[in-house]
Parts: structure tokens; sequence; C-alpha cells
């Protein structure tokens, strides 16, 4: 309990300091606003808007209008599409997404217009994370490539490294985990090139969530602690609520501590309230639910999930409902409520399967079991028998198929190989003429060498 009241403490502190800051960032902007003209004003109405995007959805809109209403009235047409992004990201924070596409594609047609690949690039990143929120994680992953490769063409270090973090995060969520390292260290080298200590605490976190799903949970945990500190000394609330909550699951599902996990998912939705961040909170209630469920206390558990799964739909995270429903279920099978079990179970089957997520299948298939067990409901207990054979007879089959193909290749490899033995051979055998042939080439000059001094000598003499 000391170590949440001195929590508490910290926190009201970093609250206190962060809107004393935000309040003074917004008076000075709003002062500038009156005397500037043109671009300028544009720039800091859209400046206003990102800061108020951390404390007030509503009062974001308003600076994003503001500064769209000045553009047209001015004739500013290039920066329209700047405006357009700004307002994307406004309604993509407020839960919005088809409204944020819209803008966001509308921004996409100005910026080429105008040809200005940096605001380009970073419109093609928010895409990618809108659809990112809709678990359409092909057509993010194909806006996050179209922003690397727009990056890398312009030598734009600073998009090319947000758009390889945001990629690794798709390949997280779809359980790529060497794809979303490898990208993940991809965008770690230009933060650590450009010496740019959060963003690179932000890698660091998520390269510590990816060992945290290879099983190496103290590297994982000491990766998260040492980002945290940074997230601290830069009072970036909005990242200390991610680590909070990274920290809380580590110590729930790896090291079994409910309490300490418990105040790291508290101090997570503290910060999350606070921003108005919907999604983050989503998916901390629900984590606190599962603590909840844990100790028993299964009115609390329920209350969480219920927010959880509430907010999720509110805001079309269709992931955070397969989840949050995935929980739900267990806790009611926990509960000795089989038939909700069931249906929330369905729940998560039908939207994983939507989503094209193939992770909870066994999982709700074995839940499924139990319950028609528990229930003595023995023929749909054996339908489900079924499918739950069916899909272990699938993954022997993918399992065979890989095996031949990994044959298959081995043999490939192994032909290569013979072939590349004979290309050796045969470059040491033409390398061993060739030197032989110099050989002769010299002793031949010798020979001439000692003709011509003859032929001197007799000519002379």
């Amino acid at each position: 309990m000391k170590n949440f009241a001195f929590f508490i403490l910290l926190f009201l502190s970093y609250s206190a300091t962060y809107a004393s800051t935000q309040s003074a960032q917004i008076d000075s902007l709003t002062q500038l606003i009156g005397k500037q003209n043109g671009r300028e004003r544009i720039e800091t109405l859209i400046r206003l808007s990102e800061i108020y995007r951390k404390i007030s959805v509503e009062k974001s809109m308003e600076a994003d209008s503001s500064a769209e209403a000045y553009a047209k009235q001015q004739g500013l047409d290039n920066m329209k599409g700047i405006i357009l992004l700004s307002m994307g990201k406004t309604s993509s924070i407020s839960g919005d997404y088809e409204m944020a596409l819209d803008y966001m594609e509308r921004a996409e047609k100005a910026l080429k217009s105008t040809k200005n690949y940096t605001e380009l690039a970073r419109t093609y990143i928010n895409m990618g994370l809108v659809y990112k929120y809709l678990a359409d994680y092909e057509a993010s992953i194909s806006y996050f490539d179209q922003a690397l490769e727009l990056a890398f063409e312009h030598e734009l270090k600073d998009q090319e490294a947000a758009a390889a973090a945001n990629r690794a995060t798709v390949y997280f969520a779809t359980g790529d985990y060497q794809q979303a390292l490898e990208s993940y260290q991809k965008a770690m080298s230009v933060y650590e090139e450009t010496k740019d200590s959060l963003r690179y605490a932000k890698m660091l976190m998520n390269i510590g969530l990816v060992y945290w799903q290879w099983d190496k949970n103290d590297l994982a945990l000491e990766m998260q602690l040492k980002a945290k500190e940074v997230f601290e000394q830069k009072k970036d609330l909005v990242e200390l609520g991610r680590a909070y909550n990274n920290i809380g699951k580590i110590y729930y599902q790896h090291l079994n501590d409910t309490t300490l996990a418990l105040e790291y998912y508290q101090k997570s939705l503290e910060m999350r309230e606070k921003l108005g961040n919907q999604l983050g909170m989503a998916i901390v209630l629900a984590n606190i639910g599962n603590i909840y469920r844990d100790k028993n206390q299964m009115e609390k558990a329920f209350e969480n999930y219920t927010k959880s799964i509430n907010i999720s739909q509110f805001i079309g995270y269709r992931e955070g409902v397969a989840l949050t429903s995935y929980y739900m279920g267990m806790a009611y099978q926990k509960n000795g409520q089989y038939l909700e079990s069931n249906r929330m179970l369905d729940t998560t089957r039908n939207v994983s399967k939507s989503l094209g997520l193939t992770s909870y299948e066994i999982l709700i298939n074995e839940a499924k079991i139990n319950n028609y067990k528990a229930l003595g409901d023995y023929e749909s207990l054996f339908r489900e028998f079924e499918f739950y054979d069916q899909k272990h007879a699938e993954m022997r089959t993918e399992l065979t198929t890989l095996k031949y193909k990994l044959n298959a290749n081995q043999e490939q490899i192994e032909a290569i190989n013979d072939e590349l033995e004979k290309k050796n051979q045969l470059i040491n055998d033409q390398a061993s003429l060739l030197l032989m042939y110099r050989l002769l080439l010299l002793l031949a000059l010798l020979g001439l060498i000692v003709i011509g001094i003859r032929h001197f000598r007799k000519s002379k003499s």
C-alpha cells in the first residue's frame, strides 16, 4: 500500500506538471494565432490541435475547423492536405474511424497534388494505424509499406522509422514475432542515430514485448522498466500508460503477482482515463477484469469486462470485442454459468473468424467441450469434439506439408551445394591453369629477352 500511495503522489505531481505545461503551451499558441497570418497561422492552429488531442477531442476539432476556415478564407489551397490529415487524426482519437479514413483519403489526394512527400508519408502511416484498429491487417501493412517506400525514396528518416515501428505492431498483433522484431530494430537504429531517446525507449518497450512472447520474461521486464524510466523523465503519460499496462501483464501472467499487477493496471487506467484514450482504457479494463476473476471477485470482474467491451464496441475495436468476450467466457465458466460462457465464446468465435484470427480456435473449442461436459449435453460435446478433432487433423496436415516442403527445400539446397562445389572446383581449376599460363608467358618473355641480348652481342662483334 505504501508503494501505491507513493504512486498516487507521483501521479498527482505528474498530472499537475503535465496540465501546467499543456496550459502554458495552449496560452502561448493562442496568443500567437492573433499575431500571425498565412501559413504560419495554420501551422500554429494545427499544433494547437495536436496538444488538445491529448486532453480534449472537442477542443482539437475546434482548432482543426478554425484552420480549415482560415485556409478557405485566405485561399491557401496548398495547406488543405495538412489540415485534412490533422482532422483525420482527431477523428481517429475520438474512435470515428470511418470519418478518419475519409479525411485521410482526401488528405492523400491533396498532398499528392502539392508533392508534399513528408506529410503524405505521415498520412499513409496514420491510415495504416486506422486499418490496424479496424483489424484489417492486410490494408494496414499495405499503407505502412507505402510510407516506407516513400520515406526511403525521399530520405525521410523520421517517417521511415515511424512506418517501420507501426508495421511491427501489426506483425506483433498477428503473431509474426520475428518480423515484428526486425521492424522494431529497424526503427530503433534510426532513433539511436538521431538521438531520439523517447522514441528509442518506445522501441525498447515493444522489443521487450516480443521477448515476452518468446518466454524471455526477465529480459522483457527489464526492458519495460528501462523504458518506463525514460517515459517518467520525459513526462510522456501516453507511453507511460502503455508501459504500466505491459509491466502489469508480465507480473500477472508470468510472475503470478496479482497484487503488483493490479497496481500497475490501475496506474495505467488512471492515466488513460485522464487522457481520454478509449482504446487504451478498453485494453486495461479487460486486464483488470482478469485480476478480479482470479481473486474470485466476480462482480468486479464482470463490471470491468462490461466497461471494456462497451468501449470496444463503441469505437469499433473488434479485436478488443473478441478478446474481452473470451475472457468473459472463461469467467462465466469459472463461475459455473456454462450457458453464458458458451454465449460469450460464440461471440469470440464469430468475431475472430470475421477478422481472420485463428489463435482463438483451439482455446474456444477446449472451453466449450468442458462446458458441454459440465452441462451433460453430450450431443453438443461430441459435435464440438469432432470440430476439435478436425482442427487437429488440419494441423497435422499442415505439419506434414511443412515437413514435405522442408525436405524438398533440403534437396534443393543439397543440389545447389553440389552445383556450387562443381563451380568452385571449376574456378579452382581455371585459376591453376591461369597461373600455369602466366608462368609460361613469363618464361617465354625471359626467352625472348635472352635471345635479344645474344643477338645484340653478335651484332656488336
